[in-house]
């Protein structure tokens, strides 16, 4: 399996946000072919509210005449299902993490007509029998977000290394009248972190999720995944965390971190370039790797955020496919958003991952799911990836039970796909 071996700050050419020659000279190919209204599935609500949105509709529109971009916004997983099992979703996708790939040709028209092969990250993590059927807006990687200057105020001097580190900054800031760490616990989503990514770091394994898909038991306080749970956990007990944590959401939180009313959160280098918009520099907005362990080296981890997606239903399907190449290549979108360029040829303007990159002491690429453990986290009705496992276990009575409940739902699900 081909994988992306490259450094953060990939060297090439960035993408432009208008459009340029090589989209113009796409739209005298495809004119003909590409007319009519789609509408695309976005998770970018702050672009909906900024008028981005609006902005990309009106570019590609000026580009295709006699075509009209209109924008969805990204509930949760369980309602873009339920529009995908119905038959009726937007024309531009993104792949929901339960798909798996045999479900892909259901659901999805294949890319490879976009002549990108070869010319993208992540190009097999959504294909199907030698077919390509989603490709990554963009990459990126977990870490902790932080603003500078609440660090300075609770007098922290340098980025934790050690887990016992990161506890001990966390208690100083908390001490200064900041709060620590935001888990934005109501929006569910930035959840996903603690027991989709963490447990990874610290396995120092990025392969280390598949693996769970061939033991029975794979929550408890000395597993991986366990030990990612319980340090949520910990900082909920500790009071590191938000003061009403249960009604936080990354809206809010992405504000009050800008501030300096928060210090830390757990998510990606996309997050960088939303909280500068609220209000900060870039330079009080810094990036480093979460530390894991105490062993003192924390790897870092490349991988793919959402991948677009083309509906096979779609009656503007050559419209659609303009639209997702147009928007990798000339829309600027990897770049806005904070994110590594699946295009090979761009490059990342996010300084945070420069720095990143030297705290890391290795950068790693990803590995995609199995559609053996997508199966077995459906069947388990979990909720590893989307954030739902999390809320459970931190507000569980009793660490032990709740560790009990997920094996037995585990081991259930393993027996229903044969494992």
């Amino acid at each position: 399996m081909k994988k992306w071996m490259g450094p953060l700050s990939a060297v090439g050419v960035s993408a432009a946000m208008l459009v340029g020659s090589l989209a113009s000279a796409q739209a005298a190919d495809m004119n003909k072919a590409v007319t009519g209204t789609i509408t695309v599935l976005t998770n970018r609500t702050d672009m909906q509210a900024n008028g981005m949105l609006n902005t990309y509709s009106k570019e590609f529109e000026k580009l295709y005449p006699g075509t009209t971009v209109k924008w969805q916004t990204f509930v949760d997983n369980n309602t873009v299902q339920a529009q995908m099992n119905g038959g009726v979703y937007p024309d531009v996708m993104l792949i929901l993490p339960s798909v798996t790939k045999e479900e892909l040709p259901q659901f999805f028209a294949p890319l490879d007509n976009l002549g990108l092969d070869g010319k993208v990250y992540f190009g097999n993590y959504q294909s199907y029998q030698g077919k390509t059927y989603g490709i990554a807006s963009f990459g990126d990687t977990n870490g902790i977000v932080y603003n500078v200057a609440a660090f300075k105020k609770a007098g922290i001097k340098g980025v934790p290394r050690t887990l016992n580190e990161f506890y001990a900054d966390c208690a100083m800031l908390k001490k200064a009248g900041i709060v620590p760490i935001a888990l934005n616990y109501t929006d569910k989503w930035p959840l996903g972190n603690w027991s989709n990514s963490l447990p990874d770091l610290i396995a120092k394994n990025a392969n280390y999720m598949n693996t769970m898909a061939n033991e029975n038991a794979p929550f408890s306080a000395k597993s991986p995944e366990g030990e990612s749970l319980l340090i949520a956990r910990t900082l909920v007990q500790k009071g590191f965390v938000e003061h009403d944590f249960k009604n936080t959401n990354w809206a809010n939180s992405k504000v009050q971190l800008a501030k300096g009313k928060f210090g830390m959160m757990f998510l990606g280098n996309w997050a960088i370039p939303q909280i500068v918009a609220d209000g900060t520099p870039s330079s009080n907005v810094g990036f480093f790797p979460f530390p894991a362990t105490n062993s003192g080296k924390n790897i870092a981890i490349i991988g793919p955020d959402w991948f677009f997606a083309v509906n096979k239903n779609s009656k503007h399907i050559a419209t659609a496919e303009a639209f997702v190449k147009w928007e990798l290549l000339d829309s600027g979108f990897a770049d806005y958003a904070g994110g590594i360029p699946t295009i090979k040829t761009q490059k990342s303007h996010v300084p945070q991952l420069a720095v990143f990159e030297k705290l890391a002491s290795a950068v790693i690429p990803g590995v995609p799911d199995s559609d053996t453990l997508t199966k077995i986290e459906n069947g388990a009705q979990l909720d590893i990836t989307g954030g739902g496992a999390v809320q459970s276990f931190l507000i569980a009575r009793n660490p032990a039970s709740a560790f009990a409940q997920m094996n037995q739902a585990w081991a259930s699900a393993r027996m229903m796909v044969g494992k």
